[in-house]
């Protein structure tokens, strides 16, 4: 979030706030935004991405539903070391939907610098079937991690009505 990696992992149990500045400087001439002041505006001041990392933990969710209420985009994230993250898309997809309604969302497989061990067609069959933007990024080596936060900054904006 901040640019700077921690080598010692830390799980998120519950949920964490973060912010996230974007820097659209270079894309806001892509967005689709009929308000032509809010253009301008998100060109001089920036546009900043206010996000709750929720735990992963499935049996801890009934205490964290309640961060999906309003929410205006999300990245669902696996680890690309560990299957079951992976299998658990489909769970977190639904808890998006049936919390949040149709909003915009990306799909992240992290940790690209280790032993990959989820097969590349897997996901690829995934992400077709979605129909969803996917990034593999490393946040130890800072890898497209930019790249998504800006492509899920875009879609949100995108989708104000």
């Amino acid at each position: 979030m901040d640019g700077k990696f921690n080598e010692d992992y830390i799980p998120t149990y519950g949920a964490n706030f973060l912010i996230k500045e974007i820097d659209l400087s270079k894309t806001v001439d892509k967005l689709q935004l009929e308000n032509l002041e809010l253009k301008k505006d998100i060109k001089e001041k920036g546009f900043k991405l206010y996000f709750w990392d929720i735990g992963g933990q499935q049996d801890k969710l009934y205490s964290n539903e309640y961060y999906f209420v309003q929410a205006v985009g999300a990245m669902i994230v696996f680890n690309l070391n560990d299957l079951s993250s992976f299998q658990d898309i489909n769970f977190w997809l639904t808890k998006l939907k049936e919390l949040s309604g149709d909003v915009p969302y990306i799909l992240v497989g992290n940790k690209s610098d280790l032993e990959r061990k989820i097969d590349k067609s897997l996901i690829e069959d995934e992400v077709k079937k979605l129909g969803v933007q996917y990034f593999e990024t490393s946040a130890k080596l800072n890898e497209n991690v930019d790249a998504a936060f800006e492509s899920l900054s875009i879609q949100i904006l995108n989708n104000i009505k």
